[in-house]
């Protein structure tokens, strides 16, 4: 898309408005038009221009009052202006009281079109270098989202968004640490679904998927907010429950029993009930991970 350079013309002379304005909108130019000088200030404020061209004499102002009273605001120091001279002993004037260049009256078209092609072609590139680093920025944003999406779902079980295998193992070895330093015991209770087997074969895969997704969830929903859940493989899931002892592992299973026994699963009208079998065991922070795992299991 090309990019366009907007421009204030703060002129009251039809014939110098006339031989400006064509010259600038075939440079693709967004042409604005003030007659007075009393407002251009806070004209240029309010709007974004990139370039003005100013009359140096105007109906109810001097134009190099115009140019310090520009100057005079911190956002407005470093836009180009240019000022239409009457006369050519002026031109010093115009650079004392802030002009960026000057124009001699009357226009003629090609020095016009000489003097402000580099200004509007600066616009230009200017305007296309901050819309190129956007969209860069944009793509790298979009990069780092896509980055930490596939973070967090290579840390996650697809089908129940549960934390998977690797992603749990580092949970445990993370609460030995904390064991080991606080001197505190920990649980693990892997979870079984005993029928699971049953519904996959009796009615597909898609009736098995649900089951583990609503267990999934049931057992989510029935732990505490410290404890960690995860999908350990097919039908199982494995719990890690800080600071608890067999007691506390008791309260929790004996509350997933409860709510298993009265939870029904729905599939193409059918009712279903799933059974749970459970293996506890109570840790410390000095044992192998791998003996505790191939006890539990």
């Amino acid at each position: 898309m090309a990019q366009m350079c907007n421009v204030l013309i703060v002129e009251s002379d039809p014939k110098t408005v006339e031989i400006a304005a064509p010259l600038l909108k075939s440079e693709n130019c967004k042409v604005s038009y003030v007659k007075q000088g009393l407002n251009v200030v806070t004209h240029l404020q309010k709007n974004e221009f990139n370039l003005v061209l100013l009359a140096d004499s105007l109906p109810d102002e001097d134009g190099f009052r115009v140019i310090r009273r520009i100057r005079e605001k911190n956002e407005l120091k470093e836009l180009p202006v240019i000022v239409m001279l009457s006369k050519v002993d002026d031109i010093d004037r115009s650079f004392e009281d802030g002009a960026t260049d000057f124009l001699i009256k009357p226009l003629n078209p090609v020095k016009v079109k000489a003097r402000l092609t580099p200004y509007i072609t600066n616009v230009k590139n200017k305007k296309r270098f901050e819309e190129e680093s956007h969209k860069k920025e944009q793509i790298v944003q979009q990069l780092d989202e896509a980055f930490m999406e596939m973070e967090v779902m290579s840390r996650l079980d697809p089908l129940t968004s549960l934390l998977n295998r690797r992603t749990f193992l580092e949970k445990i070895t993370d609460e030995q640490v904390r064991s080991r330093r606080n001197q505190l015991k920990f649980s693990l209770m892997l979870i079984n679904i005993a029928n699971c087997r049953k519904y996959n074969d009796r009615h597909g895969y898609e009736c098995g998927d649900l089951i583990i997704k609503n267990v999934a969830r049931n057992i989510s929903d029935s732990i505490r907010e410290r404890d960690f859940i995860a999908r350990w493989g097919g039908d199982k899931f494995m719990v890690l429950l800080p600071e608890t002892e067999m007691e506390g592992v008791n309260i929790i299973r004996e509350k997933l029993n409860l709510v298993f026994s009265e939870e029904r699963f729905e599939f193409k009208g059918m009712q279903h009930k799933v059974d749970l079998s459970f293996s506890c065991r109570v840790c410390t922070g000095k044992e192998e991970l791998n003996t505790i795992l191939k006890d539990i299991e």
